[in-house]
C-alpha cells in the first residue's frame, strides 16, 4: 500500500471511493445555482454555483466574512457557535448574495445577531436581508484601522527623517543621528501594535526614547491604547451610556491632538458607531470566521491544493458543513 503514488490514490478517492461523481450525476453537486438573465433577451448571461446552501446551519449567532480560496474571492456564512457554513457563494457581489439569502426564507429571522467587517456590501447585507438581526462591527476590523493610524504616523515620520538625510556620500553628524534613529524606527514597526505590558525591558527603553524624540508618535500610540481599553471586555460591565460616554471623551482626544490619520479613523467609527457598540450587547467578534478561514486554508494546502478547483469545494463543503 504504500508504494502507492499520492496521485494515483487521488484518483481513486476522487473517481470512485467517494460521491462526488454520483452527486453531481443526480443534480446534488452543487445544491444551488443562481442565474444572471438578460430581461429583454431572456438570455442567461452567467450561471453562478452556490457550494453550501444549508438552512440547518443558521443559529442565532452568525458571521459573514470573505475569503481567498486560490485566486477566488468567496463570501462564507456561518455560524458563530458551531462553526458550520451555511453558505458558500465564489461572489462579493450584494445583489447574488441577497438572492442566494432569500433561500433561507423565514431561518433567517432564527438569527439574532450577525457579525461582519465595514464592507459596505455586508452592512447593506446584513440589515436589508436579517432585518430582526442586530449588526454587530468586528471589533478585530476596527482595531486594525486604529493601529494602522498609529502606522501611518510612523511611516510619515520615517519617510521625513529619510528626506531630512543630506544628497552627498558624506555623513554629517546630524545624519547618523537621523540614521540611528531610523533604526530605532523600524525596529518598534510592530511593537506600536502591541500593549506596552508585553514590550520586554530593551525594547521599552528603545521605545521612550522614540517617544522622547517624536512626540506626535507618542500621543498616536495613547490614542490607540485608550480606545483599545474602551474597547476592553471589561467594559461589557458598563451600561450602554457610559460606554458611550467614554467613546465621546475619545472623540475629543482625537480632535485634541490634531494628528490627521486618527480624524480619518475617528469618522470612520462615529459612522459605523452603532454597529460597534452592538458589541457591547452581544460579544459578538468575527474570531470564529477568522478560524475557519484559517482551517480551510490548512484544508486546502494539505488536500492536493485546487488543481481540481470543483472537487476541492466539493470536500470543502462536505466538511465544513
Amino acid at each position: 500500500m504504500w508504494d502507492i503514488l499520492p496521485r494515483t490514490l487521488y484518483h481513486w478517492y476522487r473517481n470512485h471511493l467517494s460521491d462526488y461523481h454520483p452527486d453531481k450525476l443526480c443534480g446534488r453537486w452543487p445544491p444551488l445555482s443562481i442565474q444572471t438573465v438578460d430581461h429583454e433577451t431572456g438570455e442567461v448571461l452567467q450561471e453562478q454555483p452556490v457550494y453550501v446552501l444549508k438552512p440547518e446551519n443558521i443559529g442565532q449567532k452568525m458571521n459573514i466574512d470573505d475569503k481567498a480560496i486560490g485566486r477566488d474571492g468567496y463570501t462564507v456564512f456561518s455560524n458563530a457557535q458551531t462553526g458550520k457554513i451555511a453558505m458558500l457563494i465564489e461572489s462579493i457581489k450584494e445583489k447574488e448574495l441577497a438572492k442566494v439569502l432569500s433561500f433561507f426564507g423565514n431561518d433567517l429571522l432564527k438569527i439574532k445577531s450577525v457579525c461582519c467587517d465595514m464592507s459596505p456590501t455586508y452592512l447593506k447585507l446584513c440589515t436589508e436581508q436579517m432585518p430582526y438581526a442586530k449588526t454587530v462591527v468586528d471589533k478585530f476590523h476596527v482595531m486594525r484601522y486604529v493601529y494602522d493610524a498609529v502606522l501611518d504616523v510612523h511611516s510619515t515620520l520615517k519617510k521625513e527623517l529619510a528626506q531630512a538625510l543630506s544628497k552627498g556620500k558624506q555623513k554629517t553628524e546630524q545624519d547618523k543621528e537621523i540614521l540611528y534613529d531610523l533604526a530605532l524606527l523600524r525596529r518598534c514597526r510592530n511593537r506600536l501594535t502591541q500593549s506596552s505590558d508585553k514590550w520586554s525591558e530593551p525594547v521599552r527603553e528603545q521605545i521612550m526614547l522614540i517617544f522622547s524624540k517624536y512626540r506626535k508618535l507618542k500621543i498616536a500610540y495613547d490614542l490607540s491604547q485608550h480606545f483599545r481599553a474602551w474597547y476592553h471586555v471589561n467594559s461589557h460591565s458598563n451600561n450602554q451610556t457610559q460606554i458611550k460616554d467614554k467613546l465621546t471623551q475619545w472623540y475629543h482626544k482625537v480632535k485634541e491632538s490634531e494628528i490627521e490619520e486618527f480624524y480619518h479613523v475617528a469618522k470612520m467609527i462615529r459612522k459605523h458607531e452603532r454597529e460597534i457598540l452592538n458589541y457591547f450587547i452581544f460579544g459578538h467578534t468575527n474570531a470564529n470566521a477568522e478560524s475557519l478561514n484559517g482551517k480551510i486554508q490548512r484544508f486546502v494546502a494539505t488536500n492536493y491544493g485546487l488543481r481540481d478547483k470543483d472537487f476541492a469545494l466539493y470536500r470543502i463543503a462536505g466538511y465544513f458543513s
